[in-house]
């Protein structure tokens, strides 16, 4: 063999190595990823399990959907004061009506304990009492028990302030009751608030909310606030029906001011490029991507289709709105941006294309970069 194809064969070999090692390397940070991602989703739906919410529902579900008279009257706890049942149950129904029997957390009883208000309308009608079991989640949560039912057979209406009131806000934020901090005795529980937002980042479910109750005091009205951890105001919404304050998701002007003209260029560079922009190329817009995410593939692949895109001679952009700029972490989080993008074309009509997307963001080596969207 001679000395040019021995030298071939090593530099063949060597390369052979090479791309082996290189792909046994990126299979394993690929793996590594996805075993991590089923992890923090296993955890996420372990602890959402454990919340007493479910207990309480299945209680509910067993009495009072239907209402079950004889069970109910068998094994709660009551003071009837003489009655018999059958005086009872005619009582319940007068009391129920045709009102939509419901299920919410009320006042926290003794330590360990978690109580669940079941209402017909304004009324309460029963109390059902949890405690926290002995047995936790594989990972250490609690986990909680039907404890007893109570009955409330008291022909006066509650007044609203005679309900407990409850608090929810986002985990991150401070709350303050009458000016100053709350206290943590009021706290009850932890929930994942899956409805907080429209729409989320992969692998994030919802926002981690506290839940705080209060018991009501008479002739007094609590003053709630709300901030976030920058000491921001957060919108705060009331329930009468409740008696529920509930915070909104703290709104970042901060990451507005830092990063709106970023995500503008970004979106309006990327509507130009899917239009076959001869002054927007996949580099130009590159750098505002992650280039390892499923965001930065869409654009890869609708790239591939520029070529059916008819030749436009100017472009404009109208109607530009960009907010709701929203943090999930410290390291993930989201705006809404919408504009119309105008193309014109010489001797034809006008293509309008409008975009409407939420934008997520998460923290990478190079900063902020654009890793997942939604079509709003």
């Amino acid at each position: 063999m001679a000395v040019a194809e021995k030298k071939e064969l090593k530099k063949r070999v060597r390369l052979s190595r090479f791309w082996c090692v290189y792909a046994v390397v990126t299979a394993a940070a690929v793996l590594s990823v996805v075993i991590f991602l089923q992890v923090v989703k296993s955890r996420l739906a372990e602890y959402e399990d454990a919340q007493p919410k479910y207990v309480a529902e299945e209680v509910f579900d067993r009495y009072f959907r239907p209402i079950d008279y004889e069970k109910l009257l068998a094994d709660a706890r009551y003071d009837a004061s003489g009655a018999d049942e059958s005086e009872i149950a005619e009582y319940l129904r007068e009391e129920i009506g045709d009102s939509e029997l419901t299920c919410s957390m009320g006042l926290s009883g003794a330590a360990g304990e978690t109580r669940y208000l079941v209402k017909a309308g304004e009324k309460q009608l029963a109390s059902i009492v949890l405690k926290v079991s002995d047995q936790k989640t594989a990972h250490g949560f609690d986990t909680y028990e039907f404890s007893y039912l109570t009955l409330h057979l008291n022909t006066d209406e509650p007044q609203p302030e005679s309900l407990p009131v409850t608090v929810e806000a986002p985990a991150s934020c401070l709350i303050a009751v009458d000016g100053a901090p709350i206290s943590e005795e009021f706290f009850v529980s932890e929930y994942l608030k899956t409805d907080a937002m429209e729409f989320y980042p992969p692998d994030i479910a919802g926002v981690e909310y506290a839940v705080y109750v209060l018991e009501p005091q008479k002739d007094h009205t609590f003053e709630i606030a709300v901030t976030d951890a920058q000491g921001q105001p957060v919108e705060v919404n009331f329930d009468e029906a409740s008696n529920t304050y509930t915070a909104d998701l703290p709104y970042s002007g901060e990451l507005e001011e830092e990063y709106a003209e970023f995500v503008i260029e970004a979106m309006q560079g990327y509507s130009q490029y899917i239009q076959a922009s001869a002054s927007v190329s996949l580099g130009s817009i590159k750098p505002y991507f992650d280039t390892e995410s499923e965001a930065y593939a869409d654009v890869v692949a609708v790239g591939g289709d520029r070529w059916m895109v008819k030749e436009w001679s100017g472009v404009e952009f109208k109607d530009l709105t960009i907010g709701e700029f929203y943090a999930y972490t410290p390291e993930i989080f989201s705006c809404h941006i919408s504009f119309t993008q105008v193309l014109h074309r010489d001797g034809r009509e006008d293509y309008t294309d409008v975009v409407d997307k939420y934008v997520f963001l998460h923290r990478t080596e190079n900063g902020y970069r654009i890793y997942a969207w939604h079509n709003g």
